[in-house]
């Protein structure tokens, strides 16, 4: 991956495989427009059950999430990624506003044109989407550069009851997770990007991801469109 400052479109979120999930079809798209991205991820994912039942210490976690990470970056083509070391499971007990200085840094460094994080429910409720979310806002007023946009990646409301169906087999850690009750975002309040034409290499992206694939949570939503509420600074 090369070492570009000046970047397209700019991913901030809170664990290795969220890239995936959120805008894996987006960065095909940007990839396949001439446009470069990067993505900053704020853990590296220590506290992720494997699904695959190895017995790994936190520290064989981490390493294995970022290999899988650095994977799944290949396959969408990212230009860059890169990984602070805050703790998973625990964005909400960090400095928020040292996290969002560091985070203004990089926006400032890489200039993009668009961010792309979680919007304000974390898709599924876990306190480090919901941060991290919040943390990027926030660091956008901060920062001296602003970009033209931020999408929010969001559930739509019309899909919401599905997504909670599923969301179950998610969640490992109760404890990372908001008891609120998760609404989505009205569909007219969204912009969908269809991603059909990527379909096949977002699921290969989720799949390099082996630790924490689960086949059965391949929902055909998620590889159908990308969803953003979008945010003018």
């Amino acid at each position: 991956m090369s070492e570009q400052k000046t970047i397209y479109a700019l991913g901030i979120v809170a664990h290795p495989d969220d890239e995936s999930f959120l805008f894996a079809g987006t960065c095909l798209k940007l990839a396949a427009e001439g446009k470069n991205m990067a993505v900053i991820c704020a853990t590296k994912g220590e506290k992720g059950a494997d699904r695959l039942k190895r017995k790994l210490s936190m520290a064989q976690m981490a390493k294995l999430r970022q290999l899988e990470g650095k994977k799944a970056a290949k396959i969408i083509k990212l230009s860059k990624l890169e990984f602070f070391n805050y703790p998973d499971g625990g964005l909400d007990r960090v400095d928020f506003l040292k996290l969002t200085a560091r985070l203004a840094e990089k926006i400032e460094k890489y200039r993009p044109e668009i961010i792309l994080t979680f919007g304000k429910e974390g898709i599924s409720g876990h306190k480090d989407h919901i941060v991290i979310g919040k943390a990027t806002i926030t660091a956008v007023k901060r920062s001296k550069y602003k970009p033209q946009k931020i999408l929010l990646a969001s559930i739509p409301a019309s899909a919401i009851k599905v997504f909670n169906k599923h969301l179950i087999t998610r969640k490992v850690h109760l404890s990372h997770f908001s008891p609120q009750i998760l609404k989505g975002v009205p569909d007219n309040n969204l912009l969908k990007i269809d991603i059909r034409k990527y379909a096949k290499l977002k699921h290969m992206t989720l799949k390099a991801h082996e630790s924490q694939f689960l086949p059965s949570f391949a929902l055909a939503a998620l590889q159908k469109q990308e969803c953003f509420e979008v945010i003018v600074p």
